[in-house]
């Protein structure tokens, strides 16, 4: 494994979050906190040192896979104190980043269609900042450079008072162990300060570009979903992951499908579904055209990021992709 690359080039973005790396929009400075402080919506971003992918896939022994346990927040209702109101509507006109794209492997059992499981999902592994191994889910997205996964921002840092996630690794269509499609390392790690600072979950968005593998590039290998920002509220998604957290096991990928909505008057900048899913779902894309015959089809649109109730979870929730989303993909589509 080749050591740590920032692998820019000078080519446009096309996924879901294309254009604002340079100039922050108004709208973004309005949602300042205080003078002096970062917008919640500001991505901060740590790079893994060099040669950390040969540790890190020696590191995750099928004995720590096995151990690992779910990372479960249950989201809060109100804003986090002090910190600013969210848009209660899109910030910027409906865009769609990218496109969903093929990637050289075929889908299970050789076959291109693979219903309603993807090898674009996948599970994660990551040790948290308290020393303690963790699992999450992630979708490979169609980035310039095609190394990129979505997964929560819970899943990269452990918010405030915590750090950033280390041994971070993703496996495609994990199955019961089986690493069909190979394994990923996480080479630059990106959480919002909303997340990092505030614990506010309206920004528990994490984005993580990863290290070649002997199979090329992630989406190369295994495809890619699309992503899209500023669309309405309440769309037909499907949420997919591995939850751990009883009565699931981990093993295998699940889904919930239904219309999403806003979660609450009060707090605009979550979306909710009804769904079951429980910890170790975490960091899963919520997907807007998913086409069941189509392995890698559809456009990220949310993240699994919290529940209701832990243990008997009946609502999942997501950060509403507004602009801040789109910028920051725009900026890591070319790392």
């Amino acid at each position: 494994m080749s050591g740590l690359r920032r692998r820019r080039s000078f080519a446009v973005g096309i996924t879901a979050a294309a254009a604002l790396l340079l100039f922050p929009s108004a709208a973004h400075a309005a949602e300042t906190d205080a003078p002096g402080k970062a917008a919640p919506t500001t991505a901060v971003e740590h790079t893994v040192p060099a040669g950390t992918a040969a540790r890190t896939a020696e590191y995750w022994t099928p004995e720590r896979m096995a151990k690992a346990v779910p990372a479960d927040p249950v989201g809060r209702t109100t804003r986090p104190a002090g910190s600013s109101p969210a848009p209660q509507v899109p910030t910027g006109p409906a865009t769609t980043g990218s496109d969903p794209v093929a990637g050289t492997a075929t889908g299970a059992d050789g076959l291109k269609a693979a219903v309603t499981a993807t090898q674009v999902v996948g599970k994660v592994f990551y040790t948290g900042s308290d020393g303690l191994d963790y699992v999450c889910s992630g979708s490979a997205v169609n980035s310039t450079n095609k190394n990129m996964v979505f997964t929560a921002g819970h899943c990269v840092h452990g918010g405030p008072g915590r750090s950033w996630s280390s041994n971070w690794q993703f496996v495609p269509y994990y199955d019961h162990g089986s690493r069909p499609h190979g394994t990923w390392w996480g080479e630059t790690l990106v959480a919002f300060n909303g997340w990092t600072d505030s614990g506010d979950m309206g920004y528990d968005l994490g984005i993580v570009i990863t290290s070649p593998s002997s199979r090329g590039e992630l989406v190369n290998a295994v495809g890619g979903l699309g992503v899209q920002w500023n669309y309405a509220k309440d769309r037909y998604m499907t949420a997919m992951g591995y939850p751990q957290g009883p009565p699931f096991d981990g093993q295998w990928q699940y889904y919930c499908a239904a219309t999403t909505s806003q979660l609450s008057i009060f707090t605009t900048d979550q979306i909710k579904m009804p769904c079951n899913m429980t910890g170790g779902a975490s960091g899963g894309p919520w997907i807007y055209g998913k086409d069941d015959g189509v392995f890698y089809s559809g456009w990220v649109n949310g993240v699994n990021s919290n529940v209701d109730n832990k243990n008997r979870p009946t609502v999942i929730r997501s950060p509403y992709f507004a602009t801040w989303v789109g910028d920051a993909f725009n900026k890591y589509s070319t790392y």
